[in-house]
């Protein structure tokens, strides 16, 4: 588990080498296709933390009321909905399905 210690050192490295990158990389150097792949970057590792924390527990994968959560918010943001909307039928969906359970 991570402590606050951790998250906050973390996001002081991931800043400071998205900072070092914007200063030490001349855009206009890279061609169109390393651009793209550098702008996708980001998102990527979103969707890979967001995968391991819904459908992992302890190194197991689980498949639970999350997974509802994730498909609902999926949904809703391919519509472009506001992200308020988005998280809170997420949070609403989630709910719902571990009602049931």
């Amino acid at each position: 588990m991570l402590t606050w210690g951790v998250v906050a050192v973390l996001a002081v490295g991931v800043y400071g080498q998205r900072a070092l990158g914007m200063a030490l990389v001349d855009p206009e150097r890279l061609g169109l296709r390393p651009r793209q792949v550098l702008a996708m970057v980001p998102l990527s590792i979103l969707c890979a933390v967001t995968a391991l924390q819904t459908l992992s527990t302890h190194g197991e994968l689980v498949l639970d009321a999350r997974v509802a959560g994730i498909i609902a918010a999926t949904l809703l943001s391919w519509k472009r909905a506001p992200m308020f909307v988005v998280v809170v039928v997420a949070a609403a969906v989630t709910s719902a399905v571990r009602g049931l359970s």
